[in-house]
């Protein structure tokens, strides 16, 4: 049986920032199995973030959690926080977010139990500039993910990446925050810019779809158009950009020599598709497909560690340095490295997961 009030608990400390880590995989856990549950406090993170909130997402609320508590007492509760909304002129401090603490204790349907719980764990109000409230969608090793944002705007993740981007995104307010690979495909607008945030270059859609790979620990930040435009600058130097063309591929190397002479911060080339299937390789793991074409083997191993979620070491430099060309699309792991072994001698252990190819 389902220890529903367990839940109610556990969600309050978290929202009260008060929750430790063993307390937070338990309440994963226990709303993994309670699907409803999670889309409720989705629904209750989203309002307590948002400093509008509008008279149908109110109603969404309701219509959802009629069943779990009184309706009357949970109207009053977000109606009020309507009314303190249009009263407001100049931003307020963290406590008008009481009414919504209340609303979480309420909710639980253990009114005096709850509400002392948001006294203990509630965190003192401190006057500093308002933090903004960030969603983020991890698509862990071995999985992808495809989202549609609130503009529209359809993206996917590829294996071992994170994009983050404010609660309360809108079409006025379209930046996100990649670390990782993703393909875009971005609902252009003429007012309204739709721009990609990495660790070194901000990426800026001009009406397009492309792809951007910007990995943590990765020594480049690769950009690919596929239609309409893009312009990417560098963070830690704006002026320095660069206006992409459909079909065109853009490398910044994160590290620049230090010359006397003027050296390229943007090396630019033309996709070229994989000539047996003619897929375009940046793109391809979209449609769950790994291309590689003369690609290090210890580049490689990168890309099969996030798709097949293990570890690979490889223990001889020559090997490392192999040239490597081909394509996986269905194969598990081991068939994909018994695939390798036909262009590369080299032999593997696999043990759980963890891989070893040595000599």
């Amino acid at each position: 049986m389902k220890d529903t009030n367990r839940i109610w608990f556990l969600m309050g400390k978290e929202l009260s920032h008060s929750i430790t880590l063993e307390e937070e995989e338990e309440l994963r856990a226990l709303l993994a199995s309670e699907p409803e549950l999670w889309y409720s406090y989705e629904l209750i993170q989203a309002v307590y973030q948002m400093d509008d909130v509008t008279q149908e997402y109110v109603q969404e609320i309701k219509s959802l959690l009629d069943n779990r508590i009184e309706p009357e007492r949970l109207n009053l509760i977000l109606l009020t926080k309507l009314e303190e909304t249009d009263r407001q002129v100049q931003p307020v401090p963290p406590s008008k977010y009481r009414s919504l603490y209340r609303f979480a204790a309420v909710f639980a349907g253990i009114a005096v139990l709850s509400l002392a719980t948001w006294l203990i764990f509630k965190p003192a109000v401190v006057k500093e500039p308002a933090i903004v409230a960030m969603q983020e969608i991890v698509a862990p090793k071995g999985a992808r993910k495809h989202i549609t944002l609130a503009d529209g705007t359809t993206v996917w993740l590829n294996a071992g990446s994170k994009l983050s981007y404010p609660a309360d995104f809108s079409l006025a307010k379209r930046e996100v925050y990649l670390s990782g690979e993703a393909y875009f495909k971005v609902v252009h607008h003429d007012e309204y810019n739709f721009i990609v945030h990495t660790a070194e270059a901000d990426i800026k859609d001009l009406g397009t779809t492309f792809n951007v790979k910007a990995y943590e620990g990765s020594s480049k930040t690769e950009t690919t158009l596929i239609e309409g435009a893009l312009e990417v600058s560098l963070r830690k130097d704006p002026a320095k950009k660069m206006l992409m063309v459909p079909r065109e591929k853009l490398v910044l190397q994160h590290k620049q020599p230090t010359l006397a002479k003027e050296v390229k911060v943007f090396e630019v080339s033309t996709i070229v598709p994989f000539e047996k299937t003619n897929d375009i390789v940046e793109t391809a793991w979209v449609e769950n497909k790994l291309i590689f074409r003369n690609e290090r083997f210890e580049s490689l191993a990168l890309m099969m560690e996030r798709r097949y979620n293990v570890s690979i070491i490889i223990k001889d430099k020559t090997i490392k340095e192999y040239q490597l060309t081909g394509i996986f699309k269905n194969e598990n792991l081991t068939q994909a490295l018994k695939l390798l072994q036909v262009i590369a001698p080299f032999k593997f252990k696999i043990n759980n997961e963890q891989v070893v190819i040595y000599k």
